[in-house]
């Protein structure tokens, strides 16, 4: 069938897309290091990664239902091959920062209209088709840093391995966008409505998409799943922006760097073969919850880790664990909670928290780090998320006791 066919290519895409990714988000601090810019710079530099798709994500998903998914990739990966290019080009700490806004677009973009095509179809199929593709992901995560930090290897002057690794980057952006094209060529496009895409780009329009997000909000489980994917991207962006930079303090090269982030991604994807006897044995939510939690510990636990190769690899795995968990248990809990037409409009929304948390967390880090240095940072960070974490692993142990209850005395509603 079609259906399984495009799944099929949201779940590879989506490993192709976060191995592009991964094979140059890991090195642009160190690049912008290299160019002089200072660790609050830095901070500011990734949090402008966040700031257009906070204006956008909303209206995005609403052009995925509109247009479908394969328009917006095409739409994305022209983002992205300018990101990657002006990254290479660039010349100037700013010009850095303008990059950092295409690849913020970009990732709303395409991250958002690939989970709309893998979360397609009855629930069993759905389930099954998100963790393969958030182990695809994980893979993608996983072999991306470690192609880049192999490029970076044979350069003398890191700065010119780290600009050659942003060029095979876009080659390969150039690659995916030819599949798309061809890809493009079957898939049944949605027809939108005569002055329908008009009105999702209006101010109107924009603003009546993020209140038709927030709408979604009314679900317990939507709430749920997007304050646990919050607290994970937040520790996601932070190590993503600062976790290479703390490691070089400590004579780590840009290709042991590279394996530790790679190893992270590994981590992800394995720990995708234990969800299901998680699923048997725990409710979505107290899986979620102790994921969210463990990471917490890990950021506590960087600085003690750091000087020691062998716990890096090991904190890092468990990082890597944890936030591998987090991505299909939390789309499972959402998606389940509205219909298939609003997916775009949920995924949309889902993003648009992640984002937020990605805007937030580089800025606070970068300025908690350039007035105390990093490792204080870390630890004062981490013992906030930790504290934060706690307290939302005991309302999900609450709501779950209160789901039990009412399921209980309203026992009618379970065949509904």
């Amino acid at each position: 069938m079609q259906s399984d066919t495009f799944r099929r290519f949201g779940i590879f895409g989506g490993g192709l897309f976060f191995a592009i990714t991964g094979m140059a988000a890991p090195f642009f601090t160190l690049y912008a290091a290299e160019m002089g810019a200072s660790t609050l710079a830095i901070g500011f530099i990734v949090t402008s990664r966040a700031l257009l798709p906070i204006i956008i994500a909303m209206p995005t998903g609403q052009l995925i239902d509109s247009v479908g998914s394969v328009k917006m990739l095409l739409i994305g990966s022209v983002l992205l091959l300018i990101s990657l290019l002006n990254t290479v080009f660039a010349t100037s700490v700013p010009m850095l920062a303008v990059s950092q806004l295409f690849m913020g677009a970009c990732i709303i973009i395409m991250a958002t209209a690939l989970q709309v095509m893998v979360s397609t179809g009855n629930r069993e199929t759905r389930n099954k088709a998100i963790t393969t593709y958030s182990m695809w992901m994980s893979g993608g995560s996983m072999v991306g840093p470690l192609i880049g930090g192999l490029i970076t290897y044979f350069f003398d002057h890191p700065a010119d391995g780290y600009r050659f690794t942003f060029v095979v980057a876009a080659a390969a952006t150039a690659v995916f966008m030819l599949l798309l094209v061809w890809l493009s060529r079957i898939y049944p496009h949605p027809v939108p409505a005569p002055g329908e895409i008009r009105s999702i780009l209006s101010f109107r329009g924009v603003t009546a998409s993020y209140r038709q997000g927030i709408d979604l909000t009314v679900h317990r489980p939507v709430q749920f799943g997007l304050v646990g994917t919050f607290v994970i991207m937040y520790i996601q962006a932070l190590y993503s922006g600062f976790l290479p930079v703390y490691l070089d303090q400590f004579g780590y090269s840009a290709f042991h760097i590279a394996a530790i982030l790679s190893w992270q991604g590994m981590a992800g994807m394995l720990s995708r073969f234990v969800i299901k006897a998680l699923m048997r044995r725990f409710s979505l939510e107290r899986i979620l919850s102790a994921a969210g939690l463990l990471a917490a510990i890990c950021v506590v636990l960087t600085p003690l880790a750091a000087p020691n190769a062998i716990l890096t690899y090991l904190l890092m795995f468990t990082l890597g664990a944890s936030a591998g968990v987090n991505l299909p248990v939390s789309m499972m809990i959402m998606v389940d909670a509205v219909g298939e037409n609003q997916h775009g409009k949920l995924m949309g929304l889902r993003l648009l928290v992640n984002r937020f948390s990605q805007t937030i967390s580089p800025a606070l880090f970068g300025v908690l780090g350039s007035a105390v240095g990093l490792t204080a940072a870390f630890l004062a960070g981490g013992a906030v998320l930790v504290a934060t974490m706690f307290g939302f692993s005991a309302y999900a142990s609450h709501m779950v006791r209160a789901s039990a209850a009412n399921a209980a005395s309203n026992p009618s509603q379970k065949d509904d």
